[in-house]
């Protein structure tokens, strides 16, 4: 799930417009708008931000790593942006929950 999906998903939960969520953030619509619609990746902070707005907190985690994978897949993705493996991890999930609802049909 990428994070405007996660945004739209709860600010609905809320019942909120997403003006209303834009007036209690101190934000715009448009700016919403463009997270939820993935035109634009709010930083971890920015998002959490907009989250605590709706009375929740985004919670990441870490797990460790893969004792067989190969060191040099370890080093580029160290290599990589913060933002990178975040995007990377949610349309991981996002497919894995398409997936699961694949599964179930």
């Amino acid at each position: 799930m990428d994070a405007g999906t996660l945004l739209r998903q709860r600010r609905r939960a809320h019942g909120l417009t997403q003006r209303e969520l834009a007036l209690r953030a101190g934000t715009r619509q448009a700016t919403i708008s463009r997270i939820e619609n993935g035109h634009e990746v709010p930083t971890v902070q920015r998002l959490d931000q907009l989250l605590l707005v709706l009375g929740e907190r985004l919670e990441l985690s870490a797990i460790p790593l893969d004792p067989e994978r190969p060191a040099d897949h370890v080093d580029a993705d160290q290599a990589r942006s913060m933002a990178e493996r975040l995007e990377d991890g949610f349309a991981l999930a996002s497919f894995a929950s398409q997936l699961a609802g694949s599964a179930r049909r």
